[in-house]
């Protein structure tokens, strides 16, 4: 009986080195973590694109008659420019051919007027001088008849009175006309000037509508290409329609994020909570908002994607223009609870086995094996409601499963 215990206490012994040998000599320090007890934060992952609070969009301008343009220039995007400077230009064909239409139909005109001008003048001319000399016709007549009638012979008479009423009647139809033809000339120019009018006014139209088809900034900043709902960009020789979005120039001294969340989580967040998150460009500095704005339905993630997700906006806390830009992705996440005064271990100490969730905890002589009970968790730590103490030191590897790797 002493024999037999001997030889265990000979095998317990073996393993307590063994165990002792491995935990101490071959585990490094950094595999081991600390049971801690604080306020473990739960969060929502959200993700999502900055963009400008204030921004200025830019597209076709509102030209009369003019509802699809084709897109000639675009500034690169990215370009910091300044206010005035041309960031996108529209095709001007059409509108120069039309103008070349407007100023013919004006440079006619034109020569009508003056045609008919000339021609009126010589023909009022004529008018007047057959006017003249009827004029002088009656008066000659009217002379004749003021000689006494014994003087005079009676067919001579009867001729100057004849010559009298010819020439009265004459220069009554001569004024007629004149009037008439006035008149007449009056119309026909007022219709070719108001022709001549309505080109000229189409053509300073047209040379508006060229001058316009160069869409300037309207204040310093940097251009940014605006996305379409296919999340599509606008290039060169697109067309375009009117009140189309095609360029933003934002402003980047106030930024906030564009974000979404997974629709399984929409019931988690609410606004004002605190959010942080790293840009893709920046991922070693840490950003702090709240969300500022929920959108009241859930939407698809893009027109490719089946994947249900619920927008939010965030308020950022400062902004930093010298590493945000718009367009640029984040990743991060929502706090949205706090359980104070948790016993919290690293979410990678915790191994699934057939008892439960179990950690590795170290003894004086190794480690042992702790089932644990769970509590709630976030994307790096999980509660322990039991199984651990605070302080504890905890194994952030399978300890099992490397002791059966180096037998």
């Amino acid at each position: 009986m002493k024999r037999r215990t001997l030889v265990v206490g000979a095998v317990v012994a073996v393993v307590a080195a063994v165990g002792w040998g491995f935990t101490r000599e071959t585990v490094p320090k950094s595999v081991w973590a600390e049971a801690e007890r604080g306020d473990l934060v739960l969060s929502v992952e959200v993700n999502g694109v900055l963009a400008a609070v204030n921004s200025t969009p830019v597209g076709p301008p509102q030209i009369p008659d003019v509802y699809d343009f084709k897109i000639a220039m675009m500034a690169p995007e990215g370009t910091d420019v300044t206010a005035g400077v041309p960031v996108l230009g529209f095709d001007t064909s059409e509108l120069e051919r039309k103008l070349l239409e407007k100023r013919a139909e004006s440079e006619s005109a034109a020569k009508r007027i003056e045609k008919k001008e000339k021609d009126s003048e010589m023909a009022r001319k004529n008018d007047e001088l057959r006017l003249a000399e009827a004029i002088s016709r009656q008066r000659k007549a009217a002379l004749e008849l003021d000689v006494p009638e014994e003087l005079v012979k009676a067919q001579q008479l009867r001729e100057s009175r004849l010559n009298l009423e010819d020439a009265t009647r004459e220069i009554e139809f001569l004024k007629m006309k004149l009037d008439a033809v006035r008149h007449a000339d009056d119309v026909m120019l007022a219709n070719l000037r108001g022709r001549k009018a309505a080109a000229d006014r189409r053509v300073a139209e047209i040379n508006a509508s060229i001058e316009a088809m160069s869409v300037k900034a309207a204040l310093a900043g940097t251009v940014v290409y605006a996305s379409s709902w296919r999340d599509e960009k606008k290039k060169v020789g697109d067309s375009a329609w009117r009140g189309e979005r095609i360029l933003e120039i934002p402003d980047l001294s106030a930024m906030k994020g564009e974000g979404e969340v997974d629709e399984s989580d929409a019931g988690k967040i609410k606004v004002g909570q605190k959010v942080r998150f790293r840009l893709e460009a920046h991922p070693d500095v840490e950003f702090v908002g709240r969300i500022g704005s929920i959108w009241s339905t859930v939407q698809k993630q893009s027109w490719r994607s089946l994947v249900k997700v619920v927008k939010l906006v965030v308020e950022l806390d400062a902004t930093d223009p010298r590493k945000m830009r718009p367009g640029m992705r984040f990743r991060g996440v929502i706090e949205t609870g706090r359980i104070a005064n948790a016993i919290i271990v690293p979410a990678d100490a915790v191994f699934p086995t057939d008892e439960g969730p179990t950690a590795f905890r170290r003894t004086p002589i190794g480690y042992a094996r702790r089932v644990l009970t769970l509590g709630a968790r976030n994307e790096k730590s999980v509660e322990v409601k039991s199984g651990l103490d605070a302080g504890d030191r905890v194994a952030r590897r399978d300890l099992d499963a490397a002791a059966r790797r180096d037998r």
